[in-house]
């Protein structure tokens, strides 16, 4: 959601205030302090890797469910479950990717954000550009992801994912952290 503006001198000082506040709340530390910092402490983490998703639903304006024909009005709506290496169910997500345009090197730069519901409580933002080629021929992407409930509300982190089976299922990872 686009911020609000305001109108005439309120205008550039809530920009300010806004740039403050992303400075110092979303940016990560320079780097952790002491021999024990708290970002690496069990309760400011979540260090979930080697999960598997599995597709649940899958619902595109694009007929070709390979990945192999995007075209710039690509929509998809998608939902995963989560599952660690024993098959535990984690969680669950529900994403949304488009395609913006064409990137420098002729392939199509997506959007992709998705909200993650861990079984635990936390419920996880993801957003950020992905490069569509890349990742139906099998490349890792990674994009922001930001805790927005749960004991972990204002972690901040990302999370990665990489396709095992183009859009039927993904390895990924959830790592997360509050400073």
């Amino acid at each position: 959601m686009a911020p609000i503006p305001l109108p005439g001198p309120l205008g550039p000082a809530a920009d300010a205030l806004r740039g403050w506040l992303l400075a110092r709340l979303a940016v990560p530390p320079l780097g952790p302090t002491g021999p024990n910092p708290p970002v690496g402490e069990p309760e400011n983490l979540i260090h979930l890797t080697d999960l598997t998703e599995t597709l649940i639903s899958y619902d595109s304006t694009n007929a070709d469910f390979s990945g192999s024909t995007p075209t710039l009005d690509d929509l998809a709506h998608v939902r995963y479950e989560l599952r660690d290496q024993q098959g535990a169910l984690v969680g669950t997500t529900k994403g949304i990717g488009r395609m913006l345009r064409k990137g420098p090197d002729g392939n199509f730069l997506g959007y992709f954000s998705e909200e993650i519901r861990l079984i635990d409580g936390h419920v996880i933002r993801t957003g950020g550009i992905v490069d569509d080629a890349r990742l139906t021929l099998g490349e890792q992407q990674t994009i922001k992801a930001v805790a927005v409930a749960g004991p972990l509300r204002g972690a901040i982190g990302f999370r990665q994912f990489r396709p095992v089976e183009t859009h039927k299922s993904y390895a990924s990872a959830i790592v997360l952290y509050r400073r």
